[in-house]
């Protein structure tokens, strides 16, 4: 009797606790984006902008709310000149933070302010979370990487993904303070000015406050009882569509590397009933002439007892001229906007049935490229598609170039250069420097293969600089220095070789 008692009064303090627990993916998750640029080595107040950073930080990291998760990205840390220099140090969602003010701590300033980059570089943890994050980013001057850091959040806050941006503008004048506020303003959130530690300490507590605020929103929904399923669920969705080309879906748990759950094929709609715990979601794009699918990592999400996380995919639905389904394409890529890694990648495998099948893709903004069988390298051909969850965004493809058989040169192969690529972005700071042309596509025959150099190939429209490779000379021969494809088509080129 003694023992019904006990268990009734434990299964009674489950149900109290559950709620709370239940709740823990919607309490709101703190990023940090801190810029280690160069110019953080200059003053604020009696000490370096770094150092005050360092030591503010030390302040608000263990001040914020005990059930908020965090996660930290610096970048201009690690090499001078480099744009690419970006790191995720913690990942958003991390209950380390330990590990995250030892991150901090540890930054030496030296490189640019890729700030555009480290905005992407967050978000892109973001697409499969239910809650919202507020991304901090502490900034002291303007982005130099040859990016438009404020358009680039708004075209994110369009995509759906749940994120505020709030933004400190360290030391920042004029333009600076123009550009940071209004990335603020299109991430949602709050620009906050700050010259030394303390006023930079009252603008990350400003920070702090709100989130504590969204914690007790939560908590006050915790009012349920009843004690419920310790089974969670993953409701995934996508466009009716999208279904053709999917091979199936995999749900790994993190802790142990198992797959738990694998499906042949995928429906616009199901549900995976799974114990508590957090999983990594891959789905599979079909490879024809029974080849291997590909995988696409769709994230990380944690589920919880009597939970069920939503997943909403969207999708690219292509649009492509008739004349350009000819082109003899080796992989179709769909890649992330912002960094350029690759998300989805469909192969040929000499058939092409699933090339242009319409694509399932987390909410963000995309760029797609063709991988063309004889050449060394993907080419671009659709850039920024906007994808939103639920929705099935229609890429049309109808520009293109086909090449005129050459009979009486023996051409190696041919170069089509963008005439806007004329320069990096570090080559427009030093115009001493002389740019090397930076081909979108690059036409090779394989084997020998001649042929395949006049196939069509898709381009966006544009102008252009056609270089023809010819056998036994030392440089290529500059066709054409402007050659123009309109929106809409395909231009037959005649090099008259």
């Amino acid at each position: 009797m003694k023992m019904t008692i006990r268990t009734g009064l434990m299964a009674a303090l489950l149900g109290l606790c559950l709620p709370l627990s239940a709740l823990a993916a919607d309490y709101p998750e703190v990023t940090f984006i801190l810029d280690a640029s160069g110019s953080m080595l200059g003053m604020a107040g009696d000490k370096t902008k770094m150092t005050a950073a360092k030591e503010v930080m030390a302040q608000v990291v263990p001040g914020l709310a005990p059930e908020a998760r965090v996660g930290l990205v610096a970048y201009g840390h690690r090499r001078k000149g480099d744009c690419s220099d970006i790191e995720v140090l913690i990942p958003s969602g991390s209950e380390d933070r330990t590990g995250l003010m030892e991150k901090v701590t540890a930054l030496q300033p030296m490189g640019k302010t890729p700030i555009t980059g480290a905005v992407g570089s967050v978000v892109e943890q973001l697409k499969t979370k239910e809650n919202e994050t507020s991304i901090v980013l502490v900034s002291d001057g303007i982005e130099t990487c040859a990016a438009d850091p404020c358009k680039r959040v708004g075209d994110l806050k369009a995509t759906g993904i749940k994120f505020v941006m709030h933004v400190v503008g360290f030391g920042v004048g004029g333009q600076g303070a123009e550009q940071l506020s209004c990335l603020a303003k299109a991430g949602g959130g709050q620009y906050l000015s700050a010259n030394d530690a303390p006023s930079l300490l009252n603008a990350l507590t400003t920070v702090s406050q709100e989130v504590a605020k969204q914690v007790e929103v939560v908590k006050a929904k915790a009012t349920q009882t009843a004690a419920k399923s310790g089974l969670g669920k993953v409701h995934l969705t996508m466009p009716e569509g999208t279904t053709g080309g999917m091979a199936g879906l995999r749900i790994i748990r993190v802790k142990d590397g198992k797959v738990i759950k694998a499906t042949e094929g995928l429906g616009a709609d199901s549900s995976h009933p799974l114990p508590a715990g957090e999983y990594a979601l891959e789905y599979l794009f079909a490879t024809p002439n029974y080849g291997e699918p590909t995988v696409t990592q769709l994230g990380r999400l944690k589920v919880n007892g009597g939970e069920t996380r939503e997943v909403r995919l969207g999708g690219i639905a292509f649009n492509l001229a008739e004349a350009l389904t000819k082109a003899a394409v080796f992989q179709v890529i769909i890649a992330d906007a912002a960094s350029g890694t690759p998300l989805v990648t469909v192969n040929d495998n000499g058939n092409g049935y699933y090339n242009f099948l319409p694509k399932a893709v987390l909410a963000g903004k995309y760029n797609v490229l063709i991988h063309y069988a004889h050449s060394p390298k993907p080419s671009l051909v659709a850039r920024d598609v906007l994808v939103k969850p639920g929705e099935e965004t229609t890429l049309t493809l109808d520009a293109g170039l086909i090449f005129k058989e050459a009979t009486g040169t023996d051409i190696g192969g041919w170069d089509l250069i963008p005439l806007s690529s004329a320069a990096t972005a570090d080559q427009e700071e030093d115009a001493s420097q002389p740019a090397d042309p930076v081909p979108l596509l690059q036409a090779r025959p394989p084997h020998g293969n001649k042929s395949t150099l006049w196939t069509p190939y898709l381009v966006p429209p544009g102008k252009y600089r056609l270089l023809v490779h010819v056998v036994g000379m030392g440089e290529p021969l500059p066709v054409a220095e402007e050659l123009e494809i309109p929106a809409g088509q395909i231009v037959n080129f005649d090099s008259g070789l």
